[in-house]
């Protein structure tokens, strides 16, 4: 750990901050609200396996569903009082993430295990395969893998500096050996994407051993940080998209090996990004929607609930999820099914 300390990058303390007002936009669609709770709580994240559910947000809070998301039970007891950022649902093993380097894991539904913990930063995305191979990354740098489908865990040390050695700028040359990475993704090959801060995306091919970067995202002006990469998703073809600050949405067709940057025309903070089946993509954020109907060539304004006046970060669905629709969590932990039909 360096001697100097800086914030983590906008998203989680926004998130943290923030509780969004409860209001109701115009939907000409079927966009609708499928749970609601209090200001106070917040959903960060939300996974599928099949029709199997779960989200998961501030002081333990997850609610389950098991009819691809149609309707959700909140778990009467916590399995922890501290914040869950991240799960992830492999056939059926569930794998959460939070504060202080918290790992939980369960089967079938079954009560939360707490695994011994490797670190006491925070842990913002993890990644399961159905081989059981894992990753989960957080704070400064902080990347954890497993091969046993999270029981165990081994710290990842990437030399960073060399890493992020680019030249695309030297504003962040005393920082940029400890990235905050919020986004991770372990392929059925072992293969690996991570990224986050510096809007750099990094590969692996050989479990995590070594790293190379697949993608930059340009620096505004010379000499300014690149934007923050704060969401990923791949579908099981092999396409994937990233998304970040000021209206970054990038995309793959190659399971991460090379990237394209699309343009947006927003500048929003987008916190997450699914495709629906029926070949619409989504992207959420901070007071912001965006949908595409052509992967991604041309956007527009998602015009649903109140996704324009309050802040969500998680996308998924499940499979009988509608096939022009995805699930987002947020504020007030709220669940919302987006259909694109009505925009």
């Amino acid at each position: 750990m360096k001697a100097y300390a800086r914030p983590l990058s906008a998203v989680f303390l926004v998130l943290m901050a923030v509780a969004g007002s409860f209001a109701m936009a115009a939907d000409g669609g079927a966009s609708r609200a499928l749970n609601q709770l209090t200001p106070h709580d917040r959903l960060y994240s939300v996974a599928f396996s099949g029709d199997f559910g779960e989200a998961v947000g501030d002081g333990g809070l997850v609610l389950v569903t098991t009819d691809g998301g149609k309707t959700w039970v909140r778990e009467n007891k916590p399995p922890t009082d501290l914040s869950l950022l991240s799960v992830v649902i492999s056939g059926t093993r569930s794998i959460a993430v939070g504060l202080q380097g918290l790992i939980l894991i369960r089967d079938e539904q079954k009560p939360w295990r707490k695994i011994e913990p490797v670190t006491d930063r925070r842990l913002l995305r993890v990644s399961l395969n159905k081989d059981g191979l894992a990753i989960a990354t957080g704070a400064f740098g902080t990347l954890l893998k497993s091969t046993d489908g999270g029981e165990t865990w081994a710290d990842l040390k990437p030399d960073w500096a060399t890493l992020y050695e680019t030249g695309v700028t030297g504003a962040f040359e005393a920082i940029r050996d400890e990235p905050t990475i919020y986004v991770a993704k372990v392929f059925d090959d072992g293969s690996m994407i991570i990224g986050g801060e510096f809007g750099q995306l990094n590969r692996s091919s050989d479990g995590g051993t070594s790293w190379e970067p697949v993608f930059q995202v340009p620096a505004a002006l010379k000499g300014s940080i690149p934007s923050t990469i704060f969401g990923m998703h791949f579908s099981d073809d092999g396409v994937g998209y990233a998304t970040g600050q000021a209206g970054l949405v990038v995309t793959s067709s190659d399971s991460g090996k090379t990237w394209t940057q699309l343009d947006t025309h927003s500048e929003a903070s987008l916190f997450d990004i699914a495709p629906t089946q029926d070949g619409h993509v989504v992207a959420i954020g901070m007071r912001s929607g965006l949908v595409s109907a052509d992967a991604g060539k041309t956007w527009q304004p998602l015009k649903a609930l109140d996704v324009s006046l309050n802040w969500y970060c998680g996308l998924s669905r499940g499979t009988s999820t509608p096939s022009g629709s995805v699930i987002a969590v947020g504020h007030s932990g709220r669940v919302l099914q987006l259909a694109t039909s009505g925009n």
